[in-house]
């Protein structure tokens, strides 16, 4: 047989199964629904699966390396407060300020990884309790006694962590020469034994978190592909959802009836990092997403134009995020005078943009269940 006459043979074959499906539609709707049954089958399979290989880069490269610096720079504060208790200078209490600041911008680029070992324990609310118990802090800084380590963790979590040692550290009503002044005072050696302790505990809490990412059996921490789906983009959405309600909509009135502005509401609003925050949390959501392989892992798996689009779509948004100049003017300051900023309104529209395109476009596409929003409160 010529192929001219195989491929004539070929067609007429094609045109009797037409015919058939057209006198028999069931066969035609069979074979779709075949087709779906297998298309659905496909999705089960890769979400019931675990890619041990993904996985272990994703901690490898994404994960662990934003732990590591958080533990580095919590070393390094605990370090400064001992200098600074030994030589209270001015010198010595600027590197202190700059310590924290490193290590809260450290903590805040792992915003999107809470949970498992971030949460076990309360772990995040040791670390970073906010706001914190002023109440709390007083009564211990009134002692006449030093403040230890187990004192400050009896105390509970509004006492501990990176907010309290900020309500020490940093006051809008004196200047800094002031404030240093009370570290020098008759209540000087509790004020220092505190923060000394505060942030000595500090490093023990991260120091604990880091090694669990650390561990050999670190990827037990996801029981399959559509858990690691689920957290990664859950997580990555509430930190999103935070970052333009409560640090950004709320505190700027923008839903306000009277558009009132309430610069109090601004996290981390008496050092002025409250704007330096959310661009720490952008780019711990790139470490996570770009650095440690997510999106090309949903590409890969997700195949398909919209995917490709939406990937690459959400990696730009979140560059552009991370390298776009934040305002230049001190948040607080900003935000109670309702300053015109080119720069925040820029801050409000991308963090904005970016919440939606994960939530409308790579949540669908990754078929991720959200679930309950830390958000939401109890």
């Amino acid at each position: 047989m010529t192929p001219f006459q195989q491929q004539r043979l070929s067609l007429s074959f094609s045109g009797l199964l037409l015919a058939f499906c057209l006198v028999h539609p069931s066969l035609a709707d069979n074979t779709a629904t075949s087709s779906a049954t297998a298309t659905t089958s496909l999705a089960e399979t890769l979400s019931s699966a675990k890619d041990e290989v993904f996985i272990q880069q994703l901690i490898t490269t994404g994960i662990r390396p934003l732990y590591r610096d958080l533990e580095q720079a919590s070393q390094q504060l605990t370090q400064a407060s001992t200098d600074f208790c030994q030589n209270s200078s001015l010198e010595q209490f600027q590197k202190l300020r700059d310590a924290w600041g490193t290590s809260m911008l450290a903590w805040q680029r792992t915003d999107s990884l809470l949970f498992g070992p971030a949460t076990a324990e309360q772990m995040d609310f040791q670390i970073n309790f906010a706001p914190p118990k002023k109440q709390i802090i007083k009564g211990l800084l009134a002692s006449d006694k030093p403040i230890s380590t187990e004192v400050v963790a009896a105390a509970g979590v509004g006492a501990q962590g990176l907010s309290s040692l900020e309500y020490v550290l940093f006051d809008r009503e004196q200047t800094t020469e002031q404030l240093l002044t009370s570290f020098k005072d008759a209540s000087g050696q509790t004020r220092c034994s505190y923060i000394q302790a505060v942030s000595s505990l500090l490093e023990q809490n991260i120091k604990k978190l880091n090694a669990a990412w650390l561990s050999p059996d670190a990827d037990q921490q996801f029981t399959n592909n559509q858990e690691v789906i689920d957290l990664l983009i859950g997580k990555a959405y509430q930190s999103l959802e935070r970052i333009n309600l409560k640090k950004l909509t709320q505190p700027l009135g923008n839903l306000d009836e009277k558009k009132a502005s309430y610069p109090y509401d601004l996290e981390a609003w008496r050092s002025g990092y409250s704007f330096k925050i959310i661009k720490a949390n952008i780019e711990g959501l790139q470490q996570v997403f770009v650095k440690g392989g997510f999106l090309a892992w949903i590409d890969k798996n997700f195949p398909s134009e919209a995917t490709k689009t939406a990937v690459v779509s959400f990696e730009k948004q979140v560059q552009d995020l991370v390298q776009m100049k934040l305002p230049e003017v001190d948040p607080f300051t900003l935000v109670a005078q309702k300053q015109v900023s080119a720069e925040l309104n820029e801050l409000v529209q991308r963090t904005r943009g970016l919440e939606m395109g994960l939530k409308r476009q790579l949540a669908v596409l990754a078929k991720a269940q959200l679930g309950f929003n830390d958000n939401d409160g109890d």
